[in-house]
């Protein structure tokens, strides 16, 4: 059955208070009065609307009521505003109005038998009063009468069909009915008209009725369109910046975008204006399930349950919680969960919300296999609900289950083509089906076979490779093959973009790869703006499929991070030491209660990267304090359902406060060892020049001026400053250094280098100074000066890879192969994704036929780029020359693929072919070889050999 919303023509709007679902009328002589006091009731102006609406007690007792009702209720005065509403009936009892109101907020506070009682009350006086028919059905619905609720969301638009009803308040409570029969019925083509034409017509009739932004925004954002959900609270907001409701559904499109501070601010703001309303309340209990404290969630929750205490939603949280904190088998009958479980379903035995918001909450908690089984509760119990199959395909996406998720997106997409996550994902799918599968062993690969075959392959290898060593180590083996896909541009959309819809069905992962537990997506590396190490990748997203499936999907996000970092085995990168030091210096280090948002929901990328670099460092205090086992303590703690407090007591019997404690002290440690360097300080020439008014004769800040003029090209006062540092410090090496930057300008380079060696105290060198002197000399070919100042340099600063990177470029020009390939080794170590530095290591010692440094550099550096062919060859060459012909020959093998043209290569696969013992494919490729250059005499006398 179709119903149809057709667009109506608003006329003129009535003189009438538009409150409680019925006209109101209102005499004349007070209709200014009556319409000043709900304007100001509109734009959030609560104490002065109820001011208003008192003094008009006497012109329209009713109506005065409503209004004075409304304004309590939105400022957290509920029980007040009934008391207002009961006393009003006292006198006019024969107001449906009033009884719908009354009716209402019983209804929302959970009063049932209230409820129903007030809005049968209305019904007798009005049989078309809309907001008792609104609340009729939201009572049958919560008790589990769903046929009894459909009737009655039906008969709401059954009304505005046949009704040219102009009360924006009770076509609110109709557009909100007709939303759940569309949703029902699987009337999809309806949501569009609620926003393009329904909610839009409301602000024709009143431009200042703020609701119909807010609902409007409640849809978008129910179908994941997120920016028009924001425009339209927004658009709310500047209407009524006091509308609570509003602030706290902002407040959840700002969590479900993982902007914390965002969601915090909405929820104190919503809290602040209005107390009592339950929607901001269980946004507060998101954010503590967001960063997995279910603990302090079930707090609140059941703080909630006061508001409202046969709320679903917040009921279906608090199960949630309660799995996540006693464990997700403790469902028995006698246990927290069971119990709450039983009294929800007595009370209605289709809770299907009760089951959707506990599976989100599961979902939020990271508790995916568990979500699951609780979506399909939910479908069971009540299979009008529209959004379970949507979301129960999305979490079998993530479980690797993708034949039934393609099955129930495929019927969600059907009944709600509005949703982006749906739609975005059964796009990945449509991708999907283009890729082909590697099974190995123990592993999955699903790639595209026109562009990542290759790549495919040596994941695989390079898996099997290191899947023994971590299973060890982890002391657990996923039971199930583990699934990696690889994601490439296709359809005008690149690799990160199908990666990230595969994981969240949105463009909301910044990462180059993830892991769900059981299936593992990342960016291809030949589609990546950035060439990256996908094999340290590969390696740290295994890491978190051991550990969330070995903890039940218990272990807290900083610990399966730190173990992911700490197992990649490179040392920490210099810039993730800086970062460590500035947010040190400016006290904004994480702890253990934060952490956690540094990953999911991080406020810039510096403390995403901080959170990798303090979750690593927190792994090697544990180890260092407590010992090798350390690692599998936890592990096992976490398996067991134990917090992080609990973990830490029953591992090592020490608090996290004193845990806490002990690493700050290691953390310490290594900022005490890092060098300092000029970046540490703020040297602007504002701060400078302040300092220097200060203390007029102090050469380290005079010269410090002169450096800061120099940069801004003011050369005359860049020499008077450091003049006047000289005179009274003849030794300051910055200002020397000025001095010949300086010289340096009017073409004095014998100068300036004079002054620079002269003044450069070899223990203590000045960075700038020293690197100055070090490029004048490598600019006049003196590499062995040179090459003398860079290694200065980088003894003085071992945790810079800048003097590094100059020594390297001094031996590269001076050909000093000896002497360059330890440098090289040395920034190999410190970057793990620099394939230049890499590829020339192999070059090296292919040419030094160092052949097992060859074999370990060629496959590091394929280890980023596996599609390079001189990579391949000369990995060749290695395993030809250790003996591992058949090796040999696959590596030539591929070379020639990826350069076809280059016919000696062919000849090289033709010779390790034949050392191979295929003799037969060696004749095949150099009878293909022979007819692409007849006259190839090494290629038929090798052909001939064969005969």
């Amino acid at each position: 059955m179709t119903i149809s919303f057709p667009v109506r023509e608003w006329g003129r709007t009535l003189c009438v208070l538009l409150a409680a679902g019925v006209l109101v009328p209102v005499s004349g002589a007070s209709a200014d009065e009556f319409s000043r006091a709900r304007q100001l009731l509109l734009e959030g102006k609560h104490a002065e609307a109820q001011e208003a609406y008192r003094a008009l007690v006497g012109d329209d007792a009713v109506a005065a009521a409503l209004g004075v009702a409304r304004c309590q209720e939105a400022t957290g005065n509920r029980e007040a505003a009934a008391e207002t509403l009961t006393q009003a009936t006292g006198e006019h009892g024969d107001s449906a109005a009033l009884w719908a109101e009354l009716a209402r907020l019983a209804l929302e506070r959970g009063d049932a038998q209230s409820a129903a009682a007030h809005s049968q009350a209305a019904l007798k006086l009005d049989a078309e009063c809309v907001l008792a028919h609104y609340v009729t059905a939201e009572l049958h619905a919560s008790a589990g009468r769903l046929d009894e609720a459909e009737k009655e969301y039906e008969w709401l638009v059954h009304f505005y069909n046949d009704n040219d009803t102009s009360d924006v308040d009770a076509l609110r409570w109709i557009g909100r009915g007709a939303a759940q029969f569309a949703r029902w019925k699987r009337l999809s083509d309806q949501f569009g008209f609620l926003v393009n034409d329904f909610y839009p017509d409301l602000l024709s009739a009143e431009p200042g009725y703020w609701p119909a932004h807010y609902e409007t925004g409640c849809l978008f954002a129910e179908k994941y369109n997120d920016a028009e959900a924001q425009r339209a609270f927004q658009a709310a907001l500047k209407l009524n910046p006091n509308a609570a409701e509003v602030h706290a559904a902002a407040g959840r499109l700002a969590l479900d975008s993982f902007e914390l501070a965002a969601a915090q601010n909405a929820c104190e703001q919503a809290r602040a204006i209005n107390p009592e309303l339950l929607d901001a309340a269980l946004l507060q209990a998101d954010i503590h399930l967001a960063n997995f404290d279910p603990r302090q969630a079930a707090g609140v929750l059941r703080d909630a349950l006061k508001l409202n205490p046969t709320s679903e939603a917040t009921l279906g949280r608090l199960a949630a919680a309660y799995l996540a904190t006693d464990g997700v088998t403790s469902t028995g009958p006698d246990s927290r969960f069971g119990k709450l479980e039983a009294e929800v379903t007595a009370r209605n035995p289709h809770a299907g919300t009760f089951y959707l918001v506990l599976a989100d909450a599961l979902d939020r908690l990271r508790r995916w296999p568990t979500s699951s089984e609780y979506y399909r509760q939910a479908m069971t119990r009540m299979p009008r609900l529209i959004e379970p199959p949507g979301k129960l395909g999305m979490m079998l996406m993530r479980l690797g289950e993708e034949e039934e998720a393609r099955r129930l997106l495929d019927a969600s997409f059907e009944a709600d083509p509005f949703n982006v996550r749906v739609n975005n994902t059964l796009k990945v799918l449509e991708v999907l089906e283009g890729y082909e599968t590697l099974e190995t062993e123990h592993f999955r690969i699903r790639y595209d076979p026109q562009k990542d075959k290759l790549l495919a392959r040596y994941m695989g290898r390079w898996l099997e490779e290191v899947y023994p060593q971590l299973v060890e180590q982890m002391g657990f083996a996923p039971p199930e093959k583990s699934l990696f896909e690889v994601f490439s541009k296709a359809r005008n959309t690149d690799g990160h973009g199908w990666f990230s819809a595969r994981m969240v069905g949105l463009p909301r992962v910044h990462t180059i790869g993830a892991c769900a537990g059981k299936i593992v997506a990342l960016q291809s590396p030949t589609d990546a703006e950035r060439k990256f190490h996908w094999a340290r990748v590969l390696k740290h997203e295994f890491i978190h499929v051991v550990n969330l499936q070995q903890t039940n999907f218990n272990i807290p996000h900083w610990f399966t991070e730190a173990l992911a970092v700490l197992n990649e085995g490179y040392p920490r990168p210099e810039d993730w030491n800086a970062l460590l030091a500035k947010s040190a210096a400016e006290d904004k280090l994480f702890d253990l209660d934060s952490i956690n948002f540094g990953f999911i929901r991080p406020h810039s990328s510096d403390e995403w990267t901080l959170a990798y670099c303090q979750a690593e460092i927190y792994a090697e205090y544990m180890l260092e304090r407590f010992g090798p086992d350390a690692v599998a303590k936890m592990l096992s703690a976490y398996g067991d359902n134990l917090t992080t407090p609990e973990a830490l007591q029953r591992s090592f019997g020490v608090s996290q406060q004193d845990f806490e404690q002990g690493y700050t002290a290691y953390l310490q440690k290594i900022l005490d060892a890092l060098p300092a360097t000029e970046q540490d300080t703020d040297n602007s020439l504002a701060t400078l020049t302040k300092k220097l008014e200060a203390d007029p004769e102090n050469p380290a800040l005079l010269a410090g001026v002169a450096q800061a003029q120099l940069n801004r090209k003011n050369y005359a006062m860049a020499r008077k400053h450091a003049d006047a540092a000289l005179k009274i410090d003849p030794a300051n090496q910055l200002a020397h250094y000025v001095r010949a930057r300086l010289h340096l300008l009017v073409g004095e380079s014998r100068e300036a280098l004079e002054r620079l060696e002269q003044h450069l105290d070899r223990d203590n060198p000045q960075e700038n100074l020293l690197a100055l002197a070090a490029g004048l000399k490598l600019r006049s070919e003196d590499y062995v000066s040179a090459a003398e100042l860079y290694e200065l340099g980088a003894a003085h600063n071992p945790g810079s890879t800048k003097w590094l990177k100059s020594l390297a470029a001094v031996y590269l020009k001076a050909k000093n192969d000896e002497k360059l390939a330890p440098v090289l080794e040395k920034l190999a170590a410190a970057d793990s994704d620099d394939l230049p530095v890499r590829k020339k290591l192999a070059q090296l010692a292919v040419a030094a036929e160092d052949w097992q440094a060859a074999g370990k550099w060629t496959l590091d550096a394929m280890h980023i780029d596996v599609m390079d062919p001189d990579l391949h060859r000369w990995r060749g060459q290695a395993l030809l020359a250790s003996g591992d012909a058949v090796g040999a020959a696959d590596e030539f093998g591929v070379a020639v693929e990826l350069a076809p043209e280059a016919d000696e290569l062919r000849l090289k696969h033709a010779e390790a072919l034949k050392q191979a013992g295929r003799s037969e494919d060696a004749k095949a490729a150099l009878e293909e070889l022979l007819t692409r250059q007849p006259d190839y005499d090494a290629a038929r006398k090798l052909l001939e050999s064969l005969d």
